[in-house]
């Protein structure tokens, strides 16, 4: 996954120090590399190296590129090392087209053959080198600067949102997408932008448009066309989507890091969410209740989402729901899918590129199915290959470690579960009103933990030793809590982590505790509760260095344990479906800390990207 930004002005303007800013907010998207190219004077002018923005800013000076034109990128390496001539922009043979992408272009390699045999030569390992050299060879063939870029753009099979330049051409850019997410936006005769991902436009404009595949857009000086690329380049109108987004919600706001801010923005998020229109949700829990095979479908923190979810709409849909991993799922159900199912596919970024595969592969093996996604971003991929979305107010999430995309994710769930036991009329009114009580409460719970916690998480990390091996455990729907709690704790602080089934772990993963060993139970008091007070006793008993999170009043548990994390919510079971949102910031606390303790940037983990949109 890498981030990409362009912009066209006729303003006079320092459009090197506005590319900057743009890829620092989108630096997220890719940090193993980046660079710009101008346009000045009909010439090319491109900087760019391996390495972080503002370490390349520092020797290279981004902010003396002059000119109209501007396209930046900031890369997540896919072919090829992190290098200086992996770097995107990409020119071609005459240094005259330069092209920044995100994405995959599956047939590079072919593509790559044919152009050498026909003279061309290239300076990178990327996919990416092969889209200029194909557009160099289409406007020698005789085309314009536009068709060259379509007819290159047919040969090429795979996925893109990409942006392309030309120095003969120096009043335009030409943006263009397939299964990559990338948006436009203008000041009305001033300046034109493009960008992978929305915190990178706030700042300029808060009207964008959203490319959808196969469409085409000229950017110039505070104007915009667009064309239907599978369609003769047939010009089509499309609206804008205005976005309500405060600017600062894509900057740190005094915090440290992003991570930390997220975690403190999931109450807000939360109420937002809360605010989902019961018509979405009604729509959800009816076809829900109407099919006969239901599978929930995601990929990392997404899929332990989905495990939460679907433990709680089966308590009170009644069904069985399978889960499947994205990547997995063709391979899982290849002969198997029926007629009448529902599948559910969740998605932060909406473009993670297993779990589009995924839906549209059944959509083409079985017409008679209905897909529901849970995303975050409006005009997503997947809500496109969908019929039917629920989009999360989790709000922009800089951070690379998801964490409040996750609690609104299995907050939609819940409130989908909910209506499906008031339209199934399984629970008396007042104790359906009991459940939504307890799920509208949960922002304030959040709070008051995030209020009085963050001294006494601080001092667990730095009262663990350096431990490079965790158990985190737990029955139940609190499995998929210890399994996303250890991702975190995987992701940022590069420990390793097993989050298990406690049960599970008697056979086998128990020998492994010695002495001090760390294991993380999270324990709310739900029906699994008295099991894992043997499995509490069982690891202990080995020298199990016991953490337990616990709610406020528990007694049995905490006094086994050496560490005691309190969640400041009731007993009751209205809340004990919930205990996967409330209990989960205590663990993304404890793995930002850590990360911390082990001199690591949280925001940004070793080897990983926001959104993985290769396979």
């Amino acid at each position: 996954m890498c981030g990409i930004f362009g912009i066209i002005t006729n303003q006079d303007i320092n459009i090197g120090s506005i590319a900057l800013e743009a890829i620092r907010k989108l630096e997220y998207r890719g940090y193993d590399s980046c660079g710009m190219v101008s346009i000045e004077n009909t010439d090319l002018q491109i900087l760019k190296d391996s390495g972080k923005i503002d370490e390349i800013h520092e020797k290279l000076h981004f902010d003396t590129l002059n000119g109209s034109i501007a396209l930046a990128h900031t890369r997540w390496a896919t072919h090829g090392p992190p290098t200086k001539d992996n770097s995107h922009p990409h020119t071609d043979c005459t240094g005259e087209i330069a092209v920044v992408h995100n994405g995959i272009i599956e047939n590079f390699i072919e593509l790559k053959k044919e152009l050498i045999s026909k003279g061309h030569s290239f300076k990178s390992e990327t996919d990416t080198e092969i889209v200029p050299h194909l557009i160099e060879e289409k406007l020698k063939e005789g085309y314009d600067f536009k068709e060259a870029v379509v007819e290159a753009l047919k040969k090429c099979e795979g996925a893109y949102a990409l942006s392309v330049c030309y120095a003969k051409e120096p009043n335009s850019i030409i943006v263009a997408r397939k299964e990559s997410p990338l948006i436009v936006g203008m000041e009305e005769g001033k300046t034109s932008y493009c960008a992978s991902d929305i915190p990178a436009l706030l700042q300029y404009t808060r009207n964008c448009f959203i490319l959808e595949d196969n469409e085409m857009a000229i950017l110039k000086a505070g104007e915009i066309e667009f064309f239907d690329i599978e369609n003769s380049l047939k010009k089509i109108t499309k609206q804008p989507k205005h976005i309500n987004w405060d600017i600062d919600a894509a900057e740190k706001n005094g915090y440290e890091h992003f991570m930390l801010k997220e975690i403190f923005e999931e109450p807000d998020a939360l109420r937002k969410t809360l605010k989902t229109s019961d018509e979405e949700i009604e729509l959800f829990a009816r076809k829900l209740i109407k099919a006969d095979h239901i599978y929930i479908t995601a990929a990392g923190t997404s899929f332990y989402a989905s495990l939460a979810g679907k433990y709680i709409i089966t308590r009170f849909l009644g069904k069985y729901i399978q889960e499947i991993e994205c990547s997995e799922f063709q391979n899982k159900l290849t002969g198997a899918l029926e007629k009448n199912t529902v599948i559910i596919a969740i998605s932060q970024s909406g473009e993670t590129v297993d779990t589009i595969e995924a839906i549209r592969w059944a959509k083409e093996v079985q017409k008679d199915i209905t897909i529901l996604a849970i995303t975050n971003i409006i005009g997503s991929s997947i809500t496109r290959y969908s019929d039917h979305s629920i989009i999360t107010r989790a709000g922009p999430e800089i951070g690379v470690a998801a964490t409040k995309t996750y609690v609104t994710q299995v907050l939609s769930l819940a409130l989908i579960a909910l209506k499906i036991a008031g339209l199934r009329k399984k629970l008396a009114p007042v104790e359906l009103d009991k459940y939504y009580d307890a799920l509208k409460s949960i922002p304030e719970i959040i709070e008051i933990f995030l209020k009085n916690n963050l001294e006494s998480i601080k001092e667990i990390v730095q009262n663990l030793e350096k431990n490079a091996n965790y158990f985190f455990l737990a029955r139940g729907i609190s499995i998929a809590t210890a399994k996303e709690g250890g991702l975190k704790l995987k992701e940022v602080a590069c420990r390793f982590i097993e989050g298990y089934s406690a049960a599970h772990a008697k056979h086998g993963p128990i020998s492994l505790v010695r002495e001090g060993f760390p294991i993380i139970f999270i324990a709310p008091p739900d029906k699994s509760y008295e099991r894992l007070v043997g499995n509490v006793m069982e690891f202990k008993a080995r020298g199990g260095h016991i953490i337990s999170l616990v709610v406020d009043n528990d007694e049995t548990i905490s006094e086994m344990s050496d560490i005691t994390i309190r969640i400041p919510q009731p007993s009751t079971k209205y809340y004990q479906y919930f205990s996967p949102i409330t209990f989960i910031p205590a663990l993304q606390l404890l793995a930002y800390y850590a990360a911390l303790d082990h001199n690591l940037d949280p925001d940004k983990p070793l080897n990983l990207a926001k959104t993985v949109t290769v396979h």
